[in-house]
């Protein structure tokens, strides 16, 4: 049995699994990827190597992408495309251009980078990415359900909504293949189907987010990403940028450095999450272990999940910025 049909039938959740990152840097690289993207592509030298190390713990992460439109081009006729998107409510934006020489991206400041600050690069872009991860060197299902959504969707499409469908190296998760990211907006979603990734793909250029199969945003460590779909649900909130979470600590909303590993994380917390209109919510959270253990890729061992899941959510008096 393959990964992402034992996480289903053991019932692991797609609320709360979204890759954490503020921001992302794409590469165009048509491959072949080996296990790690970076260490094992065609990137020239150590470029690869250098790049991972710069970009760890800082809240960047870095995907290969890939077209099939431009496949059959040879690798010299033109240079790759590079992107870079910063995820956050507020400050949510994309910049796209050409790189001749892709070395210069390890002179960015990925700090600043993280906080919104994106480099002087190519020129800022209003249209949506949407990367479908099909990163077989990473994990079968990637390969066998990733190609099959990315060749339906291109067979479904014209040309011109094909140059904004990309695929792309492993986002994370693999076993909730195959899953899909939208950018500028770091909306990630897993299990879908040719008709629901279609309505994603249309939602995503209305800068709207489609509930249904949604892991999360990446800007959000993942108890936060459950507190935000548990509150778009409930009030029916579809808007992209128009939420914000915050952590409740002793009765303070306090924001939450989205990293991976939180400090002084238990069991359980608080969220609060923020409209922009002024409206708020208490969201109550609880970390559980999944009843049924399912194996993190294909051919591994099974193993136990830990999830998070909301035990009750509440309108709360309105927020004010003053």
């Amino acid at each position: 049995m393959d990964c992402s049909t034992a996480a289903l039938e053991a019932g692991e959740p797609l609320a709360g699994t979204a890759p954490i990152a503020t921001s992302w840097i794409l590469i165009e690289q048509r491959g072949p990827w080996g296990k790690e993207a970076l260490l094992d592509s065609r990137l020239s030298g150590d470029l690869g190597q250098t790049l991972k190390i710069k970009v760890t713990g800082t809240g960047v992460n870095i995907l290969l992408v890939r077209h099939p439109d431009r496949l059959a081009r040879n690798p010299h006729d033109e240079d790759p495309f590079v992107w870079v998107a910063h995820t956050c409510p507020g400050a949510t934006q994309m910049r796209r251009g050409t790189m001749s020489n892709l070395d210069a991206i390890t002179d960015w400041d990925f700090a600043e980078l993280a906080a919104g600050s994106l480099p002087p690069f190519g020129v800022t872009t209003n249209e949506p990415l949407f990367l479908v991860c099909t990163h077989s060197g990473r994990d079968a299902c990637c390969a066998l359900h990733g190609r099959a959504l990315i060749t339906d969707l291109h067979q479904s499409l014209s040309a011109a909504e094909r140059e904004s469908i990309w695929e792309c190296s492993h986002i994370g998760g693999h076993r909730f293949a195959p899953t899909v990211m939208s950018l500028p907006g770091g909306a990630v979603y897993g299990r879908l189907t040719a008709a629901a990734a279609l309505t994603v793909f249309v939602n995503s250029h209305a800068l709207t987010l489609t509930l249904d199969n949604f892991r999360g945003r990446t800007c959000f460590a993942q108890p936060l990403q459950v507190a935000e779909i548990t509150v778009r649900q409930s009030a029916a909130i579809y808007e992209r940028d128009v939420l914000d979470v915050l952590r409740v600590i002793d009765g303070r909303a306090l924001a939450m450095p989205p990293m991976a590993e939180l400090p002084g994380l238990g069991s359980s917390l608080v969220a609060e999450v923020r409209h922009a209109d002024g409206r708020a919510w208490r969201v109550n959270l609880r970390r559980e272990e999944l009843a049924q253990s399912r194996p993190k890729s294909c051919g591994q061992e099974h193993t136990t999940a830990n999830i998070w899941r909301s035990t009750g959510v509440a309108q709360v008096a309105p927020w004010s910025a003053t």
